[in-house]
């Protein structure tokens, strides 16, 4: 159940290099002091189970390195309907479903909150190692402040949805 209005959800594996970059946000933010009704979550590497952690809440916003195809460290901010499921050659098991599968589950059964951002960060790496990359960890405390000042913004600025694509998180910007 809600504990509040907006809910922060780091994911990733601090095991595995650059994958810990969510949890590595959610310390970060929990350090600077959040709003009201703004709870903080370190989801690990939360499956379908992550519909259930985002019910009840107004506003989530997901940081969770992603394959952006850009350099180490750049990122994008971004609403799920841009964000795209691979494909997998191998069957489908239940055991490998991540975030996407969660948003499109989450849609199918109209729980999602009524505003989800993700903010994705190209990893260097992310093999059976501990630690971000020198890329990644520089833009840890970039990627807390832009989520800090959405906490503090409406999502609408000008009269335009901020994240659609070619706004100022769109594809072609490199952020870091």
């Amino acid at each position: 159940m809600a504990m509040g209005d907006t809910l922060i959800l780091g994911l990733g594996n601090p095991l595995r290099g650059d994958d810990g970059l969510g949890p590595a946000v959610v310390e970060w933010l929990r350090r600077q002091g959040l709003p009201p009704g703004t709870v903080v979550i370190d989801g690990g590497t939360g499956g379908l189970d992550l519909v259930l952690t985002m019910m009840g809440y107004r506003r989530v916003l997901i940081v969770d390195a992603a394959e952006l195809g850009r350099a180490p460290g750049a990122w994008a901010c971004f609403r799920p309907d841009l964000a795209r499921v691979e494909t997998m050659e191998a069957a489908f098991s239940m055991h490998q479903a991540g975030l996407a599968e969660a948003l499109a589950l989450g849609a199918a059964l109209r729980v999602l909150p009524e505003e989800v951002v993700i903010f994705g960060v190209q990893p260097a790496q992310t093999g059976w190692a501990p630690g971000l990359s020198a890329e990644v960890q520089a833009v840890v405390p970039v990627v807390g402040q832009e989520i800090l000042r959405t906490l503090a913004s409406s999502p609408q600025v000008g009269g335009r949805d901020r994240y659609e694509t070619g706004s100022e998180y769109g594809e072609d910007s490199d952020h870091r």
